[in-house]
């Protein structure tokens, strides 16, 4: 049975899968720490997403930040408000203009008219600039899981080389039992017994060493959601990899990306602030109407008014040149971007490539290989027909190949989780596979 989880309606960060059947390794780990977490449970990559998700630091600016863009949104859309104008002329003079005597009030309310579909444009430019937080936050959020994700990996790396690391110490206490025993017989040097001790002893020098590690990693892991860690392991399965699109399928999705369309964003911004110092050239009208009063004649009158800046065109131009200027700066980079993404696109499933190729021959030549000559080697150490030294080295190519098979298998999937958060989406094909059964088929 294999589980599969991917984030629904969320930008998908990681396709690879979680073996159920894959708890008895990650399970392994528990032992160094069982007295400080005798009742924690295993968390799961699904688990550990979600409390990224809900309390994560970064994530959790985005809504105030959002209602700072939609209150720009409305601010963009505000037309001119009309304005009162009073103006009193000809008080507190001399002569027949003493006091009030010859005042004359104008009272007016007036009106600008925005030309060009100014109004129109600063629109596009604020939702545009919207749709860029927008695209940023989801850049942002892929980064925050993609984060989690890879340590995630770490840790689950970490507790299956602590599962490597106990099979050795077990072949080794095997080996130092079968040592005593031969010894019994006087058949064996002191020193043969102090060799085997002593890489018996390195051995638990690094499980113990794993275990710190594995106390700190969990701790960093847990700091992806700022809190510490009440869970005991991480459940999955590194040997365990999916079958990937072609080159054209992932060049479809790159297309589709949330760093592609940040980049389409900020042409389209860059383009509208274009049409916004375009329509900024053209100068406004204000009309206005009102009466006026004559305290000296004694009679009212309708007042009219018209009035229009006059621009530059020296200050006129150089706002289209800066926002042209801009607008090709921004197509340039998407261009360059565009390349330098299929690129990395290429780079990225060539390296998976290979990796698949290695941990194949891994899996299915080497380990065999070093298996048969560990059991050969110890077989003929029982019945005195092989030394000591040849059965410590053929462990060591034992242990040796097992490491590899994990380094690369956990190589593997960070290498996918950068190609999952460069396209936004996960890339199992048709579900995952055992890589052993995929190539026997």
């Amino acid at each position: 049975m294999c589980m599969r989880f991917t984030l629904p309606i969320l930008l998908a960060v990681t396709g690879y899968c979680l073996s159920a059947n894959a708890e008895i390794s990650a399970n392994a780990g528990l032992s160094a720490n069982a007295e400080l977490n005798a009742n924690a449970e295993p968390l799961s990559l699904q688990q550990a997403l979600q409390h990224t998700l809900q309390r994560s630091s970064v994530l959790q600016a985005y809504p105030y930040q959002q209602r700072i863009a939609e209150a720009n949104l409305l601010q963009a859309g505000n037309r001119p408000v009309p304005q009162l104008n009073v103006a009193v002329e000809n008080i507190l003079g001399s002569g027949d203009n003493r006091g009030l005597a010859g005042a004359e009030l104008t009272l007016s309310l007036s009106q600008q008219i925005e030309l060009g579909s100014k109004r129109q444009r600063r629109l596009d430019v604020a939702g545009w600039q919207s749709q860029l937080q927008q695209d940023d936050y989801e850049l942002v959020r892929l980064d925050v899981l993609a984060d989690t994700t890879g340590q995630y990996i770490q840790l689950l790396h970490l507790q299956q080389q602590r599962l490597l690391t106990e099979q050795k110490i077990g072949r080794e206490t095997a080996l130092l039992n079968t040592a005593l025993e031969r010894s019994k017989a006087s058949n064996l040097h002191e020193a043969d017994i102090s060799r085997i001790k002593l890489k018996l002893l390195r051995s638990k020098i690094a499980l113990t060493t794993l275990d710190q590690q594995l106390e700190l990693q969990r701790y960093q892991l847990a700091a992806r959601w700022n809190a510490e860690p009440d869970f005991s392991a991480v459940t999955g399965n590194l040997s365990t990899l999916p079958l990937l699109p072609g080159l054209a399928e992932l060049q479809t999705r790159l297309q589709r990306s949330p760093l592609t369309n940040r980049y389409l964003t900020r042409q389209r911004l860059a383009q509208s602030r274009l049409q916004q110092a375009e329509a900024d050239s053209k100068a406004d009208i204000t009309l206005s109407a009102g009466v006026k009063r004559n305290e000296a004649q004694n009679d009212t009158s309708l007042v009219l008014g018209f009035s229009m800046p006059l621009y530059s065109a020296a200050t006129s131009k150089s706002s289209r040149l800066t926002a042209q200027a801009e607008q090709e700066l921004a197509a340039t980079q998407q261009q360059l971007n565009h390349t330098e993404l299929n690129l990395l696109l290429k780079h990225y499933l060539l390296q998976l490539n290979t990796l698949r190729s290695v941990i194949a021959a891994i899996a299915n030549q080497l380990l065999p290989q070093a298996g048969h000559l560990l059991t050969t080697s110890t077989a003929g150490y029982q019945q005195g027909q092989i030394d000591l030294l040849s059965v410590l080295a053929a462990d060591e190519e034992l242990a040796q190949a097992n490491l590899e098979l994990l380094e690369s298998q956990s190589r593997f999937h960070l290498i996918l989780l950068e190609l999952e958060r460069l396209t936004g989406q996960p890339m199992a094909l048709s579900g995952p596979v055992p890589l052993p059964a995929m190539e026997n088929e």
